[in-house]
């Protein structure tokens, strides 16, 4: 998401509330616009007032930084206003929900009366009883969800003056809350005496950010997420992760917050280019051979049980065990590999030797039983989760997922099991083509094409691509033709990871700027790592890692930005730091590519590309090239952020220069040091060599390494 134009005090006076000036064009597009207007952002102003009028769906991509939120909030605010539509802005991170508070701040102050805004999270961020509790931290959405609606039934009881009912307990001065004990929840109870006019103004007049709003409810102890609910309601603005609009269930109830149907929403999805995939993963459906074995312990552990037939519950499962282990022996190549059709359901009427009949009343049966126990569980305060209904319901509905809109696969790693895999995310980005408008942006959608095919957005959906803002003379792009990460190259040849980590070596050495260190993958990284990169880092670097947390990721990011003007950071495309963490001014000025980001050649990549063939035609290029092209320019992206910012750019692969059309400017190296002197002028720095005897980094961590 590109980051906001720096507040210019010369900007025109504020003219009072929005749609009272009698102006056309560009200037009436601006009316609420709070900068000096950029380049490009006029262009975004026009089409997105254009867009409030007609309705409908734009396609946005511009380069981060040019101010694609604010351009587009502007004038999409003024028409929500005057239509009484409410806008719902869906973004990936609480960073991009924080860039759009800080937003309608300004565009707030240039209306001249606050607009109120307010972000949505999940339960799991925002319950405060339940966030101390271990046991519920791993529940899902539909379990805490039920554990939170009986709390608050029995809060309401208490509370209702009806019932000779004790007031609901309060929260110790310290120490753990016995959940045991508390049968409803004091912070729910303060949301229902609380005032919701006071509450909404305040709001609207501070426009917190998700931090500063989740500061707030604890400090009064109110629940942040019923609150947040109500809000909803009276908000002209809603910011929330994508699941509140594209989970059926969730959606449902959003809409009864917002207190609009879809044709009074204005839609936005930021940072678009991931949409496709997320919906993909949302609608696929996995079955583990953990997630059996799981099942079969909490039979054995609860008291097995006898189906009429004779066969005993635990005896299905260890059939179904088995099953899975042999499908994965003889289909899974490599990581993965297609599941011939009906392969599962053959192999298991075959293992318990019956009808499809027999075996669906067995597993209906068994969900049954799984039901039980979810409610028993629920019933005594814990987590209301059942192994064996999950595992028996995803086997009923097995056979119902099937092409064009599903393949199945099989996986060895990173865990044996199946997948129906979604390779058609048109059927669930459909809730779009309901509302009244949809706007999608991001700084790599290209191709434009591509991205409306795949959500099967209608062919009248408007498209706006615009060139970099900045001069391009701020960014050096540099490509080693002597360099090949091709897997097939890698496997022949033994020195060919040495080779590289030398070559990062020797790069990271010529650089005396802050520095990130891009792979194409984590294995590729700890394999570079161990043939000789480790000890050519300089103490301090971070180092991403696969199970990194993400707040502790953000503190070794800031350690990071504010440590040595030569510090180094390692981590992969297509991760949390190459595509959701900004860098601006000279927090980053120079990164490395190690290899390109071709999607790894999977069955189920294989399975898609085939589909794309089908419906659209461009399977390579939707589905290796595309992907690619938008990976390349998220990571090279982190470089160049506002007018004034510098970067060089080096990818270590000759395969490069296929992507010279995207990437102007790319030339091969011939001079690396002279390069960086013309750059970066000459800049003094201190060795980067580690002092000797020092411990490895781990991950995520700025400590020393040698």
């Amino acid at each position: 998401m590109g980051r906001a134009p720096s507040k210019d005090p010369r900007h025109c006076p504020r003219r009072g509330r929005s749609g009272t000036s009698a102006v056309s064009g560009e200037a009436r597009a601006a009316t609420l616009f709070p900068y000096r207007v950029r380049p490009g952002q006029e262009r975004i102003l026009e089409e997105v007032a254009s867009l409030g009028r007609m309705g409908g769906a734009l396609l946005v991509e511009a380069a981060t930084g040019l101010g694609k939120t604010v351009a587009t909030l502007a004038p999409l605010l003024e028409h929500a206003e005057a239509a009484d539509h409410k806008i719902l802005y869906l973004v990936r991170t609480h960073a991009q929900q924080a860039q759009v508070m800080e937003e309608v701040r300004a565009i707030s102050r240039r209306a001249g009366h606050p607009f109120l805004a307010i972000g949505l999270a999940g339960r799991q961020r925002r319950c405060f009883l339940l966030e101390s509790m271990a046991d519920f931290q791993a529940a899902t959405a539909e379990e805490s969800g039920k554990l939170c609606a009986d709390r608050k039934r029995a809060t309401a009881a208490a509370m209702d003056p009806k019932f000779l009912l004790t007031p609901p307990p309060e929260l110790p001065p310290s120490g753990a809350v016995d959940l045991a004990d508390l049968d409803g929840c004091p912070y729910y109870a303060r949301v229902l005496q609380a005032d919701p006019e006071p509450l909404a103004e305040r709001f609207a007049e501070r426009l917190p950010t998700p931090v500063e709003y989740e500061e707030y409810c604890r400090s009064e102890n109110l629940c942040a997420y019923e609150l947040s609910k109500k809000m909803a309601g009276r908000a002209r603005l809603v910011t929330a992760p994508y699941a509140f609009f594209f989970h059926p269930h969730v959606r449902s109830a959003l809409f009864q917050w917002l207190g609009v149907g879809p044709d009074r929403l204005d839609l936005v999805v930021d940072e678009a280019h991931n949409l496709a995939d997320y919906l993909r993963e949302l609608t696929s459906v996995g079955l583990s051979r953990e997630a059996v074995r799981r099942a079969r312990s909490e039979l054995a552990e609860r008291g097995d049980f006898a189906f009429p037939e004779g066969w005993h519950a635990t005896d299905l499962f260890d059939r179904v065990g088995e099953v899975l282990d042999t499908l994965v022996r003889e289909f899974a190549r490599d990581e993965d590999g297609i599941l011939p059709p009906n392969a599962l359901e053959e192999s298991l009427l075959a293992a318990v030797g019956g009808t499809s009949l027999r075996l669906d009343t067995m597993l209906g049966s068994l969900v049954g039983w799984g039901e039980a126990l979810r409610e028993e569980r629920r019933q005594s305060r814990q987590v209301p989760r059942s192994a064996v209904h999950s595992v028996a319901l995803t086997l009923l509905n097995w056979p119902r997922l099937e092409p064009p809109h599903y393949v199945k696969v099989v996986s060895r790693e990173p865990r044996p099991g199946i997948e129906a895999y979604a390779v058609d995310a048109r059927a669930a980005a459909e809730p779009i083509g309901e509302c009244h408008l949809s706007i999608h942006m991001s700084g790599t959608l290209r191709p434009l094409e591509e991205y409306r095919d795949t959500l099967g957005l209608p062919a009248t959906a408007r498209s706006l691509s615009l060139p970099s803002p900045f001069p391009p003379e701020n960014r050096r792009l540099l490509f080693d033709p002597t360099v090949s990460t091709r897997f097939e190259e890698i496997q022949a040849d033994p020195e060919a990871i040495p080779k590289l980590a030398r070559r990062v070596g020797e790069i990271l050495r010529t650089l005396p700027v802050r520095t990130a260190v891009f792979f194409p993958s984590f294995a590729l990284m700890e394999q570079i790592l161990a043939a000789g990169l480790r000890e050519e880092l300089p103490a301090g670097t971070v180092v991403e890692a696969r199970s990194t947390s993400m707040a502790d990721l953000w503190r070794a990011v800031d350690g990071f930005r504010r440590g040595p003007e030569d510090g180094v950071l390692l981590g992969v495309t297509g991760g949390r730091i190459s595509e959701g963490i900004d860098f601006p001014d000279d927090q980053l000025e120079a990164v490395v590519l190690v290899g390109l980001p071709f999607p790894k050649p999977t069955a189920r990549r294989e399975a898609l590309r085939s589909y794309l063939d089908l419906t659209v035609g461009h399977g390579w290029e939707y589905c290796v090239t595309a992907p690619t092209q938008r990976a390349l320019l998220q990571a090279l992206g982190r470089l160049i952020r506002t007018e004034t910012d510098r970067g060089l750019g080096i990818l270590l692969d000759h395969r490069a220069a296929q992507f010279s059309g995207v990437l102007p400017g790319l030339a091969p190296i011939h001079d690396l040091p002279g390069t960086v002197r013309e750059f970066f002028g000459v800049r003094p720095r201190a060795d980067r060599r580690p002092p000797a005897g020092l411990p490895p980094p781990p991950v995520a961590g700025s400590v020393p390494n040698g």
